[in-house]
């Protein structure tokens, strides 16, 4: 099996997005964030991603429906079935060729320790990859100014899942950052100041980092703006795709033909709108 045979596969089953990073370029990250961690044996590291429909984010770009498109063909189906499906059906056709690979979903949160190590030197469970890292060391693209992960075919439309296989295959080259490029539109655009680039840190995979401005969860949190809190089953973590944050920097990237889908109309057809923390209009 090859690394082209498998993004073969892969594109069949309908990713939008695939790519490979070896565990060996990840051996620096400390155990609570290895893969080995997961899987000692693990060669590589394949992240599959699959397209946010542009059309899923014109409700709440419009501020005139927030519950549906997005909600379900943008976020949770799109994850839990669509998502689910394609990595699942990747998993089991590397499985048919005599290869492991343990299916995971990218959760956007910072580990999840519910117990203790099984034995002493291991992290405790349970250890939560960073899908940016991943994705950043597998080519995908980089994270941005907002925290959010761009790739250049979509900006910030896509949602990753991760294999952790034993298979042999040529990884991907790291993603040098180049597409944010620090606008600061996303920082401008929230109605709550919730993004302090004065206070931000470098991330990413190492050598490829890019600033990424500190952000106030709490204030997220309270968003009226597009952004979902999710349940106890995502850690309860802020979705901010569809946030005033994520639709400016959809906007910006296409404005300056930074993304390679291209549309017949611009995203951002009319003025945006802003609510403030009670929900009361922006001025």
């Amino acid at each position: 099996m090859t690394s082209q045979e498998l993004k073969a596969a892969a594109k069949s089953f309908g990713a939008d997005l695939v790519g490979i990073a070896s565990t060996a370029s990840l051996a620096y990250l400390p155990k609570e964030d290895n893969p080995l961690s997961i899987f000692p044996q693990a060669k590589n590291v394949i992240i599959i991603g699959r397209k946010i429909p542009r059309g899923a984010l014109r409700g709440i770009e419009q501020g005139t429906e927030m519950d549906n498109s997005f909600a379900q063909f943008g976020f949770i189906d799109l994850e839990d079935n669509f998502l689910a499906k394609t990595t699942y059906d990747v998993n089991i056709w590397m499985e048919a060729r005599g290869f492991e690979a343990v299916p995971l979903f990218a959760y956007d949160c910072t580990g999840q320790p519910v117990g203790v190590p099984v034995e002493p030197g291991k992290p405790a469970p349970n250890v939560i990859l960073q899908y940016r890292i991943m994705a950043q060391a597998a080519g995908l693209g980089e994270t941005g100014l907002n925290g959010l992960f761009l790739t250049p075919e979509f900006g910030p439309r896509q949602r990753f899942a991760m294999l952790l296989t034993d298979a042999e295959l040529e990884a991907d080259k790291p993603f040098q950052p180049y597409l944010c490029k620090d606008c600061g539109k996303c920082v401008a655009a929230c109605p709550l100041q919730a993004l302090n680039p004065d206070k931000g840190t470098k991330a990413g995979f190492a050598g490829c980092e890019s600033l990424v401005a500190a952000r106030d969860n709490d204030l997220c949190r309270r968003c009226r703006n597009g952004a979902f809190v999710t349940n106890e089953g995502r850690f309860n973590t802020v979705e901010r795709v569809a946030a005033a944050c994520s639709r400016v920097c959809i906007a910006a990237l296409e404005e300056r033909g930074a993304t390679q889908e291209k549309f017949t109309h611009p995203f951002r057809q009319s003025a945006p709108w802003g609510r403030d923390i009670v929900g009361d209009k922006v001025q």
